[in-house]
C-alpha cells in the first residue's frame, strides 16, 4: 500500500495563495505552499518602465501570457500555443533566438492575510536559470545582489516588504551568457532556443513563527548480519529569524514514537540538530521494515514529523517520508569500487536520465518513465546534472526502488558547451568556488533524505580544482556523512592515464567508452576499456534506432526513406553526428535495407542484441564487475541515438533487449567463452531447477536439446554448460534458453541468434567512442526465414488504474516463429497506445509454441472497446519494403 505523500505534494494542486491567522488562539499557523499558479510572462523589452513599477499592483504588462511555474520562457510560451511543432522537420531552427536575448520577467499577485507579531514569511526560489532580481511591492529584495547559478536555491526573508492584502512579486530573469555555468545537454541533443532561460523549478511561500525549520532527513545505521536491528539518527536544520536569543523544543514524531529536545539559538542563527539513538533509546528499531532496490526486495516509507514550538505555540513543522536503508561502498581487489545495500552487495544495472529538453516533463510522463525503468529490471538512474523541475523524480524513485546517482554535468568541462578554455580540472573558476559549491551543498540537503539515494558524484569527465573539493568534501562530511561520493566518473581514460583527486586518491570507477556500436563479443572479451570489469560510469552500443511509428512521428514523409540531412538533424552532435560506423556494422550482419519498413525493424535485432549482450556481460563477471551505467537511458527530443525508448515514450528493441538481460534470475549465453550461465540477482536460494537448452538451425531443425538441474545460491552467478560449436551449412543458428521449476513451470527464457562467423574487434584501434570491428557476425539467413503462422487470442481485465490485455500467442507451424514484437493500438485513431507495460516483446516462438504475454495499459481515457493487439515481424517488414 503507497504511504500518504507529504504534506508539500498533496498541495501541488492549489492554484491561489490565501494565508489566514492563527486558527487556535495558542497557536501560530505554520504554512508552506507552492505559489506556482497564474504568473504573467513578459518580455523587459516591450515593457520600458522601471523594475520597481513592474512589481506595483497597478501595472499592465502589453503582451503577457498567462503560465505556470516552473517554465522556461520557450515552455511558457509553449503553454500559450506558440511554436507547437517545434520538433517536427527542424521546428527549433524557425524560433525567433532573438527574443530571448534580452531579460523577461514572471509576475505574480499574491493575498496576505493580515501580519500578527511573530510571523515571517519566506519566499524561496527552487531553481532559475540564470540570474534573477526580485521585486516585492516595488522594493528590490537584496539590493543590487542578483542571484546567479542554475542550482543555487534561493530563500529571501520577505516580512519587511509584505503587506495585508493584494501584493505583487516580480522576477526578472537574465539570460545565461557565453561563459556561464547553465544547464545544457552536451552532445545529446540541439541547445534550446532560449538556453533554458527562466524559473525551471518552483516557487515557495513559507510563513512561520520565529523559528523555522529545514532539510528533516533520517540517516539508518543496520545490523547487516541480521537484518534486525537499525539505529536511526533523525536531522533536521532550524533558524532563529528573530533578532532575539530563543528558546525552543523541537519534537519528532516517527514510527508511532515521539522524542523532544530543547534548542536555543541566537539571533539569525541556523544549526543543524540531531536527535541520536544514544541520546533517545527510542530510535533502536528492532525488526526494522527495509528499504530495497528493485528486484531486491519492498520499498516501505515512513512519515516523519518533526514541530518547532516557542512559548507553547507551534512556530513550524517540517515532515517528509524517509526508508530505513544503509548504503556503503567498497572496492575490489582490482581498486574497483562496488556498493551495498543493507549490507548486501548488489550489481548497479542503470542508465542516464535527461529531462525534456525545454524542461517541461509533466509529472505523468515522469512516472510512466520510472515505470519503464522498473519494468526493464534496472535498479539505478545516473542523473549527468541535478534534473527534476519537481520532487517527482526522487519521490517516485523513492516508491519504486530506484537509485540516483546525481552530480554536476560535464556541460561545464567542455569549451565547446559552456564557452570557457578547458583545463586540468572543471571549468570553475576560483572566485565561483563558494558559489557553486553553497549550490551543490543545497542540492544535496534537497535530496539527502531520499533513501533512492546512492552515490552524489562531483564531476563528470573531470575533476574539480583541489580547492574546489575540499569545500565539496568539507560540506559533505556534515550533511551527508554516510554518502558515498566520487570525484569524478572519468576515473581512468583511454591510454591509462589515471584520474587521480589530489585530495581523496582514485575515484574507483572508469568512463571509457564506448559510446558507438560494438558487438555483444566486446563486452566479454575486453579488458582494458569499456568491458565488463569494474563500474562503468556511462557506455553503451550507440544508436538506437527508434520503431518507425516514432521515426514517421518526427519526419515529413518526404524524408522518411532514404536517410538524409534530416535523419541526421535527430542524431547526436559532434562525434555522434553520424551513425556510419553503425550502419558499417549493421549493414555487413544483417544485410542492407530497401525500405524503412524493414530498415526500422531490422533495427530492433541489432538494438536488442547490442544491449543486452552488455548488461548480461557484466551480470556474468559480478562482482568483478560492479556497475554499469547505459548511456543513455531517455531522450530530452526526438531522436536516434541512445535511447531504451524514445521522447514519445516507445520502447525500443533495446528496451526489451535490457529487460531480459536485467531479469534478476536469468540463463545467460557467454559469448567469449560459450558457456551458458544462470545469474540469481535474488536474495533466494533456488535447488530442483532445470535449464532447457535447445539449438535450431536457420530452417528449425533440432540441432542439440538437454535438460540439465541445478541448484544455485543467493545473489551468485554460476555456469551450467558449454555450448558446443556448430557444425552447419548456414551461418545462422537460435540458441532457445529456459529456467523451469520442478513442476515444470517456466521462471525465465532468453532466445539468441547466433553466427558461425564470428565478429573481431580491433582492440589496438580503439578510441574514447568506440573500438571498431574488422570482421562481422553473419545474419543475413533471417532475411529468408517463412512467414509465421500465429494466432492471437485476447482477454481484457479491466481495473480503476489500467486495463489488462492478456494475450495468447500459438506458432501453428512446424518453424520458428521469429523476434515478433506486440503492439496495442487505438482503434479510433490507429495510434500505438503509449505508454504500455508488456510482459515482454520482440518474443520468438518455437515450432507449436504457445506463450501467454500480458500487456497493462493506464485506463485513463481508453474505452477498453478500442484497444486491439496488432503483431509486427520481419518477413511482413521485408515483404512490405517495396
Amino acid at each position: 500500500m503507497r504511504q500518504k505523500k507529504s504534506r508539500l505534494t498533496a498541495i501541488l494542486s492549489i492554484v491561489s495563495l490565501t494565508l489566514i491567522s492563527c486558527i487556535q488562539a495558542n497557536m501560530q499557523q505554520a504554512e508552506e505552499i507552492y505559489i506556482n499558479n497564474q504568473w504573467q510572462l513578459f518580455p523587459a523589452s516591450t515593457n520600458a518602465v522601471s523594475d520597481s513599477i513592474v512589481s506595483t499592483s497597478g501595472f499592465e504588462a502589453s503582451d503577457a501570457v498567462n503560465i505556470s511555474l516552473p517554465a522556461t520562457v520557450l515552455s511558457g510560451l509553449r503553454q500559450n500555443g506558440r511554436y507547437e511543432d517545434i520538433f517536427f522537420n527542424m521546428g527549433l531552427r524557425k524560433v525567433d533566438e532573438s527574443l530571448f536575448k534580452s531579460p523577461w520577467w514572471y509576475r505574480k499577485e499574491v493575498t496576505i492575510a493580515e501580519p500578527s507579531p511573530g510571523i515571517n514569511y519566506q519566499l524561496i526560489l527552487e531553481g532559475i536559470n540564470y540570474k534573477a532580481e526580485l521585486w516585492i511591492n516595488g522594493y528590490e529584495i537584496n539590493g543590487s545582489t542578483r542571484m546567479e547559478g542554475a542550482f543555487g536555491i534561493y530563500n529571501h526573508p520577505v516580512t519587511p516588504y509584505l503587506k495585508a492584502g493584494n501584493n505583487t512579486i516580480a522576477i526578472k530573469i537574465y539570460p545565461p551568457q557565453k561563459g556561464d555555468l547553465t544547464l545544457g545537454f552536451v552532445d545529446w541533443n540541439p541547445e534550446a532556443p532560449d538556453k533554458n532561460m527562466g524559473i525551471w523549478r518552483g516557487i515557495r511561500l513559507k510563513k512561520t513563527g520565529s523559528i523555522t525549520l529545514s532539510h528533516p532527513s533520517v540517516r539508518s545505521s543496520i545490523n547487516t548480519q541480521t537484518l534486525d536491528e537499525a539505529d536511526l539518527t533523525v536531522s533536521v536544520f532550524a533558524k532563529n529569524l528573530s533578532d532575539t536569543p530563543l528558546n525552543s523544543t523541537l519534537t519528532t514524531t516517527l514510527l508511532d514514537r515521539t522524542v523532544s529536545k530543547s534548542i536555543t539559538l541566537n539571533p539569525g542563527q541556523e544549526k543543524e540538530f540531531l536527535f541520536t539513538p544514544d541520546e533517545f533509546p527510542e530510535l533502536k528499531i528492532e525488526n526494522p521494515q527495509l528499504w530495497w532496490p528493485n528486484n531486491l526486495g519492498e520499498q516501505p516509507l515512513h512519515s516523519l514529523t518533526i514541530k518547532a514550538t516557542t512559548n507553547n505555540n507551534l512556530s513550524d513543522i517540517a515532515e517528509t517520508r524517509f526508508g530505513i536503508r544503509q548504503v556503503e561502498d567498497y572496492f575490489t581487489k582490482d581498486g574497483y569500487r562496488g556498493f551495498k545495500i543493507n549490507g548486501r552487495k548488489f550489481l548497479v544495472k542503470g542508465a542516464g536520465w535527461v529531462d525534456d529538453m525545454l524542461l517541461a516533463d509533466t509529472d505523468e510522463k515522469v512516472k510512466a518513465q520510472i515505470d519503464y525503468v522498473k519494468s526493464m529490471n534496472l535498479n539505478t538512474i545516473r542523473l549527468e546534472g541535478f534534473w527534476g523541475k519537481n520532487n517527482t523524480l526522487y519521490d517516485y524513485c523513492d516508491e519504486q526502488g530506484i537509485m540516483l546517482m546525481i552530480g554536476w554535468s560535464c556541460q561545464w568541462e567542455w569549451e565547446s558547451y559552456c564557452g570557457r578554455p578547458e583545463g586540468e580540472y572543471m571549468s570553475i573558476y576560483p572566485e565561483e568556488y563558494e558559489r557553486e559549491a553553497r549550490a551543490y551543498r543545497q542540492q544535496v540537503l534537497r535530496a539527502r533524505n531520499h533513501p533512492a539515494m546512492l552515490l552524489w558524484t562531483y564531476g563528470s569527465d573531470r575533476l574539480p580544482h583541489p580547492d574546489l573539493e575540499r569545500i565539496l568534501n568539507s560540506n559533505m562530511a556534515a550533511i551527508a556523512p554516510d554518502a558515498p561520493v566520487v570525484t569524478t566518473c572519468r576515473g581512468v581514460e583511454v591510454g591509462g592515464h589515471q584520474n587521480t583527486s589530489q585530495i581523496s586518491g582514485p575515484s574507483g570507477v572508469k568512463m571509457l567508452g564506448p559510446y558507438d556500436w560494438v558487438p555483444p563479443m566486446y563486452w566479454y572479451t575486453d579488458t582494458l576499456y569499456g568491458g565488463a570489469y569494474g563500474f562503468n560510469t556511462e557506455t553503451g552500443p550507440g544508436p538506437q534506432i527508434p520503431p518507425i511509428e516514432s521515426i514517421k512521428k518526427m519526419l515529413p514523409e518526404e524524408n522518411w526513406w532514404p536517410m538524409d540531412s534530416l535523419w541526421q538533424y535527430h542524431f547526436g552532435r559532434n562525434e555522434f553526428a553520424s551513425i556510419e560506423r553503425y550502419l558499417k556494422a549493421f549493414n555487413a550482419r544483417y544485410g542492407e535495407s530497401r525500405s524503412l519498413e524493414e530498415f526500422a525493424f531490422k533495427n530492433q535485432l541489432s538494438n536488442y542484441e547490442a544491449i543486452r549482450g552488455m548488461f548480461e556481460a557484466f551480470a556474468v563477471n559480478k562482482y568483478e564487475a560492479t556497475g554499469v551505467i547505459q548511456w543513455m537511458l531517455n531522450s530530452a527530443w526526438p531522436e536516434m541515438y541512445w535511447q531504451l525508448y524514445d521522447y514519445y515514450l516507445r520502447p525500443n528493441g533495446a528496451f526489451y533487449g535490457t529487460k531480459k538481460a536485467c531479469a534478476p534470475l536469468t540463463p545467460i549465453f557467454n559469448y567469449k567463452d560459450r558457456y551458458i550461465y544462470i545469474n540469481n540477482d535474488l536474495s533466494t536460494s533456488f535447488s530442483d531447477l532445470i535449464i532447457s537448452i535447445k539449438v535450431l538451425s536457420i530452417n528449425s531443425d533440432v540441432l542439440l536439446e538437454k535438460d540439465i538441474p541445478f541448484t544455485i545460491d543467493k545473489n551468485t552467478v554460476q555456469k551450467a554448460f558449454e555450448l558446443p560449436q556448430m557444425q552447419i551449412e548456414n551461418k545462422t543458428f537460435f540458441l532457445d534458453l529456459r529456467i523451469k521449476g520442478s513442476s515444470g513451470k517456466e521462471l525465465a527464457t532468453n532466445f539468441y541468434w547466433l553466427s558461425t562467423q564470428k565478429d573481431k574487434p580491433d582492440f589496438e584501434a580503439t578510441t574514447w567512442v568506440h573500438t571498431p570491428t574488422v570482421e562481422f557476425a553473419d545474419f543475413k539467413d533471417i532475411n529468408h526465414l517463412e512467414q509465421p503462422e500465429i494466432t492471437l487470442k485476447v482477454q481484457k481485465e479491466i481495473s480503476e488504474q489500467s486495463i489488462q490485455m492478456i494475450c495468447t500467442l500459438e506458432n501453428k507451424s512446424d518453424k520458428l516463429a521469429f523476434f515478433n514484437e506486440l503492439l496495442a493500438v487505438n482503434n479510433t485513431n490507429g495510434e500505438v497506445i503509449l505508454p504500455v507495460l508488456w510482459d515482454d516483446n520482440y518474443i520468438s516462438l518455437l515450432p507449436g509454441e504457445r506463450r501467454t504475454i500480458n500487456a497493462t495499459i493506464p485506463g485513463e481515457n481508453l474505452v477498453p472497446e478500442n484497444i486491439s493487439i496488432k503483431i509486427k515481424n520481419l518477413q511482413k517488414a521485408i515483404n512490405n519494403r517495396d
